[in-house]
């Protein structure tokens, strides 16, 4: 059978099927790690993982913390029991090593009666009074003792009685003597337990040394022993050195004026400030600013009057050190103070004015407004000007009103509140008014008189006699 190429048959070739390619796995993978890092999952588990951890340390360090608290609390309680400070062993320890410290015998059973009686506080209480007490009655010379005093809080000497130098003297010369003997006492105390066959035992002489130690007594003696040495070594030791060796000089101001004056030459004043460390530029500038210049106030005065000009007035307060750019406002300030005292003499003359009525409100209001002085106080003139004028007001003279009683025109209460209002004490209105009364009097024995010698004369002409003056006048009782 013959074999050949055979066509197709035309529609029977199906679909058309795309290329299928291979996946690139490598690409694949990378998408993949590029996704899970991009979506925070990795920093996620990361975190809650640390956190895990963390808290698992806490905790274990939260465990250990507790366990050693509870051992140190246990430690501490055995601690503070060993030192048997509720136990008569203690007291009798504080005080054997007080007596030891102060030289003076302290009862042990006076510190157990003062923890019976107020606990452990009064019973540090008693054993602070003790050393305070021994301590201040041997600076006042009393002795060796702890018995309080009878002064304030137990102190002792006399209440208000001040003390002397030699008391001062004799209270140094008793705590350097009490610093010494401890210092002896500790020594032997020192020696004897660094002999004992135990070693352990020589730990007693702690307790003395502590409390020296927490008394600062070496630092007490050394102030107590200052003024001594400063007094009786370091002053005269140091005048010997100044005057053996002359260490101090004048000052450079001191130096400048003295070549100002003429007393040293420019080479002596140059070497001087030389030898203080100054510059050659420096000197010259010190002796300019070692000179005395002109007041501010003499220097205005000038300039007003016309004697130096505005260029030398502006160079004189720039070299007094102020600004340039003040010198207007000072010179304004100056001329204002100088006018001020001018000003106010002329307001009191406005408010005498508005006083006689020469001018009136408005016009001082006005007047007062121009003048060169703080609102402030042109306010209270006008303040003052106006009350006085709102209490002016005139009395009637004495004499007038003398006259007014005695022809009858204001009776005697009259006169006296008169009187009183225009201020007189109560002694005076008495005098005016006796005085007044004798008046009266002899106005009316007056009267009488001159009427008489009318009816005498009538009666020589036989004329009717007229009656004397009309009814007589009833006169007044003279207090």
């Amino acid at each position: 059978m013959a074999t050949g190429n055979i066509a197709p048959v035309p529609g029977d070739a199906g679909p058309d099927v795309p290329p299928v390619t291979t996946p690139d796995q490598k690409e694949r993978a990378k998408l993949a790690a590029s996704g899970w890092k991009g979506s925070g999952i990795g920093e996620y588990i990361w975190a809650a993982l640390f956190a895990v951890i963390m808290e698992g340390f806490k905790a274990a360090a939260t465990m250990a913390a507790e366990i050693f608290d509870e051992f140190a609390a246990i430690l501490t309680e055995l601690f503070t029991a060993s030192q048997g400070q509720d136990t008569p062993g203690f007291n009798r320890l504080v005080s054997a090593v007080l007596s030891d410290t102060l030289g003076v015998e302290v009862d042990a059973a006076d510190i157990a009666q003062a923890q019976f009686e107020g606990g452990r506080i009064a019973a540090m209480d008693k054993v602070g009074a003790d050393l305070f007490n021994t301590l201040a009655n041997e600076f006042l010379g009393i002795g060796a003792t702890s018995e309080a005093g009878a002064g304030i809080g137990g102190l002792p000497g006399t209440q208000g009685v001040p003390l002397t130098p030699e008391q001062g003297v004799k209270a140094a010369q008793a705590f350097i003597g009490f610093a010494l003997s401890f210092a002896v006492r500790q020594g032997n105390v020192a020696f004897i337990s660094s002999a004992l066959p135990w070693e352990w035992l020589s730990g007693i002489r702690e307790y003395g040394e502590m409390m020296a130690k927490n008394l600062g007594l070496g630092r007490l003696t050394r102030r107590a022993l200052q003024p001594f040495i400063q007094t009786l070594i370091s002053t005269p030791l140091q005048q010997a050195l100044n005057q053996q060796y002359r260490p101090h000089v004048m000052g450079e101001k001191q130096i400048a004026g003295a070549y100002i004056r003429g007393e040293i030459d420019r080479s002596d004043y140059a070497k001087r400030l030389a030898l203080m460390g100054f510059t050659d530029s420096d000197i010259d500038l010190l002796i300019a600013d070692t000179y005395t210049r002109m007041d501010f106030s003499d220097a205005f005065l000038l300039h007003e009057n016309r004697i130096i000009t505005d260029s030398d007035l502006q160079k004189r307060i720039s070299d007094l050190g102020f600004n340039t750019s003040d010198i207007g406002l000072m010179l304004q300030a100056r001329q204002l103070q100088s006018v001020q005292g001018a000003e106010r003499k002329y307001a009191d003359i406005l408010a005498e004015q508005l006083f006689d009525g020469v001018i009136s409100q408005s016009d001082y209001d006005a007047k007062v407004n121009e003048l060169r002085l703080p609102k402030l106080e042109t306010d209270a003139l006008t303040r003052n000007a106006v009350a006085r004028r709102n209490h002016k007001h005139k009395t009637l003279s004495l004499g007038f009103l003398k006259r007014a009683y005695l022809d009858a025109s204001i009776t005697l209460d009259e006169y006296l509140a008169h009187v009183t209002a225009m201020g007189y004490a109560q002694d005076d209105v008495d005098i005016l008014e006796v005085e007044l009364l004798f008046a009266q009097k002899a106005a009316a024995a007056h009267k009488a008189a001159k009427a008489a010698a009318a009816a005498k004369k009538a009666a020589g002409k036989g004329g009717t006699t007229p009656p004397a003056g009309g009814t007589p006048p009833v006169t007044p009782s003279i207090p």
